[in-house]
């Protein structure tokens, strides 16, 4: 475990560097901001959302100006092992505002389980579209994809108490700038304070490009609100995200629970209805020697 950490620690170190912020799939049910995790969406399980991006730049003789990314995106698990999604992203760069319809998917190999060291690992690919505005050239490049492996495991420290540890290799978006392939890493914690009704979640990480941070808050009734920034590295390419989705995760565990009091209601009236006859029978039976 503490190897674990200081590998987090030392490969953040050494690979943080100067670059634009990245197109990814922020904010996924499964995933931090912008890396996925050893995760994937419970069967039936979907979340419904949009985000916003924006990056404050500077130009010459003006002031500063944001450019913005606004997302649709859908995500669904099939079978506690695979997860889908789709992501429509409308994109403005300056006079060239682009559309991009991109799909995603995740496959499970191992689940982590409450006690021993097995993690979450799995493995999925990214960006399966194309920009809409681009040309052909331009195109052959974009539709190439992003695969990855990610591997998560939750540790449970004093003080600390219970974190996410989460690392992984993929290409493209995670590439570094001359290779073929990334790594990104990153730690996740979640808070369940009384006053918030529902779950709070902080995360750090790097995503083969630059660090992120973000903040999402799951309330009660599915509805969730993240907050995040990109490339914290270089103030210069710092990108903002706001996220609002809603998942029916908390819904289907309402479900469920009702259903496992109904279940458990329905067993002791059955116990109850079995256990009179046989205290009408016990009564009977005491009684009969006091007659005679």
């Amino acid at each position: 475990m503490v190897r674990f950490l200081f590998m987090l620690s030392l490969i953040v170190s050494v690979f943080i560097r100067v670059s634009n912020p990245v197109r990814g799939e922020v904010f996924t049910e499964s995933g931090l901001v912008d890396i996925p995790t050893g995760r994937v969406l419970k069967h039936g399980i979907f979340e419904a959302g949009t985000y916003l991006g924006f990056q404050q730049q500077s130009m010459p003789h003006t002031t500063a100006n944001f450019g913005d990314a606004v997302a649709i995106q859908l995500n669904f698990g099939l079978f506690d092992r695979l997860e889908f999604g789709l992501t429509h992203l409308w994109n403005e760069h300056g006079t060239e505002p682009s559309a991009d319809r991109t799909a995603r998917l995740k496959l499970q190999l191992l689940k982590e389980q409450e006690t021993g060291a097995r993690p979450n690992i799995a493995i999925g690919i990214e960006e399966l579209g194309k920009n809409i505005a681009l040309s052909d050239s331009e195109q052959e490049a974009d539709e190439i994809p992003s695969a990855f492996l990610a591997i998560s495991k939750t540790f449970n420290l004093p003080r600390i108490h219970r974190f996410s540890g989460h690392i992984g290799i993929g290409t493209q978006r995670f590439a570094f700038e001359e290779g073929p392939i990334g790594v990104f890493v990153g730690l996740s914690k979640e808070f369940q304070p009384a006053f918030a009704r529902g779950d709070i979640t902080t995360s750090l990480e790097f995503d083969g490009v630059g660090v992120n941070a973000g903040l999402r808050y799951s309330a009660s009734n599915g509805l969730q609100v993240a907050l995040g920034a990109e490339t914290l590295n270089d103030p210069d390419a710092l990108r903002y995200l706001v996220s609002v989705s809603w998942t029916n995760a908390q819904l289907l565990e309402q479900i469920d629970e009702t259903q496992r009091l109904i279940k458990r209601a329905t067993e002791l009236a059955v116990e109850a209805k079995r256990a009179v006859p046989k205290k009408k029978a016990v009564e009977e039976t005491t009684e009969t020697p006091s007659s005679q």
